[in-house]
């Protein structure tokens, strides 16, 4: 069920690449002002390290991203690390775009922005782009042009 005024993963997609796609093609969006992508939840944080680190995650923690292009189950995979640790990825139904801007040399930022309080399916974040998420999990949000 879509709330009003939430986009579908095509509609995502389809901006995400639109904005790569202009940033790849010679205007240089990194040197203004950061713009933002979109929050998401981490995607596979079971199968990796993100629940042993929760406690050092809150808003503001800064993440970084690494392209997988070997990964045997998604050429386009992106890992999100704390202090070198693998977290999981970007989900991928939002991870293509993300793939070509860190390909082409953009700077990505991710930070946390909040923990999610999710008590029922109503209370998920209509622009939160997931796979699957727990509760208490981070909400991050991508960005890209300028860092801090």
């Amino acid at each position: 069920m879509r709330g009003a005024g939430a986009f579908t993963r095509r509609e995502v997609n389809r901006a995400l690449l639109a904005t790569a796609f202009a940033m790849l093609g010679g205007g240089d969006a990194s040197a203004g002002a950061p713009t933002r992508l979109f929050d998401f939840a981490i995607a596979g944080g079971d199968y990796y390290e993100l629940e042993d680190v929760l406690e050092r995650i809150g808003p503001g923690v800064k993440l970084t991203l690494a392209r997988e292009p070997a990964n045997p189950y998604d050429a386009d995979a992106v890992a999100v690390h704390l202090d070198g640790v693998k977290l999981g990825f970007i989900p991928r139904s939002a991870n293509t775009p993300v793939a070509r801007l860190l390909d082409g040399g953009a700077r990505v930022s991710a930070e946390v922005v909040r923990m999610l309080d999710i008590e029922r399916y109503e209370d998920v974040p209509e622009e939160l782009v997931y796979t699957s998420f727990l509760s208490g999990d981070p909400m991050i949000r991508l960005t890209v042009g300028r860092q801090a």
